[in-house]
């Protein structure tokens, strides 16, 4: 073997172990619960013997479709509210000196190293009738009975903006820091005003990054699971609690398999939004 196929089967080598774990750990169950879900289900188990397509009929149920709309809405509320609150955050951080810009990074990624469920158990002793909210603002006369914060949509907006914060604000950083300050002094120079450019330069210019830390956020608020359960329970379902429910409490894998590869299909739609949007600003002619 010569140098060219040495350097070429090399690093495919060195792969070979990712890929043999990714193919028993990841790729074979996932081809399994989709074998699954296009089979019925009896009280005897999963009847192989029968391929049918009413695990996937039964998406259409109005109870199941109305938990996927749910589901959906709020991931697109918590990603808008993210959004919106990371870009200040993040202008704000790229004009600090870079050893405090480390230290509120640090800061802002801290809730992440912590587990999710106590971070959701966190938020549980701060959001409920008797929590640090609803004390203080009895206290001040502000209410006279507790707010309803928990079991609730509202409570899993809440800690799920606080868990994924992270995700929109360190694109944003990144992109913001690499923006050559040339461009907005050029701009102010032509008499841009500061609203100006921000919109015509600095929004722009830092727009991918955006996205792709919205795509992100959203597939993730769809398929977070703890944060739900535990802060929206069984009055706000959403779709990783009922597919819990269906697989590990009434054991109906085929139909569990199907809301698993519906769940799967819309977390992967932005995935490919973003990479359409991607490929389409790299290939779009630049105007003179």
């Amino acid at each position: 073997m010569n140098d060219a196929q040495s350097r070429r089967v090399g690093p495919l080598v060195l792969l070979l172990p990712l890929l043999a774990l990714m193919l028993a750990f990841y790729l074979w169950p996932l081809l399994q619960t989709v074998i699954n879900s296009f089979h019925p289900f009896e009280l005897s188990g999963i009847d192989f013997s029968r391929w049918t397509f009413d695990n996937y009929a039964r998406l259409f149920d109005p109870y199941y479709a109305s938990v996927f709309l749910r589901t959906a809405r709020i991931s697109l509320i918590i990603t808008l509210i993210t959004c919106a609150l990371a870009y200040p955050v993040a202008l704000y951080i790229v004009g600090l000196r870079s050893r405090l810009q480390a230290i509120i990074l640090l800061v802002y990624m801290a809730p992440w190293l912590v587990n999710v469920v106590v971070k959701a158990f966190g938020w549980s002793l701060i959001l409920s009738g008797n929590g640090v909210i609803n004390r203080s603002l009895r206290g001040l006369g502000v209410i006279d009975a507790p707010l309803q914060l928990m079991f609730n949509e509202t409570g899993i907006i809440i800690g799920l903006v606080h868990g994924h914060f992270v995700f929109a604000l360190l694109p944003l950083w990144a992109a913001l820091g690499e923006l050559d300050p040339r461009l907005k002094w050029a701009a102010a120079n032509l008499g841009a005003s500061r609203a100006q450019v921000f919109l015509k330069v600095v929004l722009p210019l830092t727009l991918p990054a955006l996205l792709a830390g919205a795509f992100i956020n959203f597939t993730m608020n769809m398929a977070a699971f703890a944060t739900p359960a535990l802060l929206g329970g069984s009055r706000a379902r959403v779709i990783s609690f009922v597919a819990y429910e269906v697989n590990l409490v009434e054991l109906n894998w085929p139909f569990g398999g199907a809301l698993a590869m519906a769940l799967l299909v819309l977390t992967l739609v932005p995935i490919w939004l973003s990479l359409r949007i991607a490929s389409g600003r790299k290939t779009a002619p630049v105007e003179a």
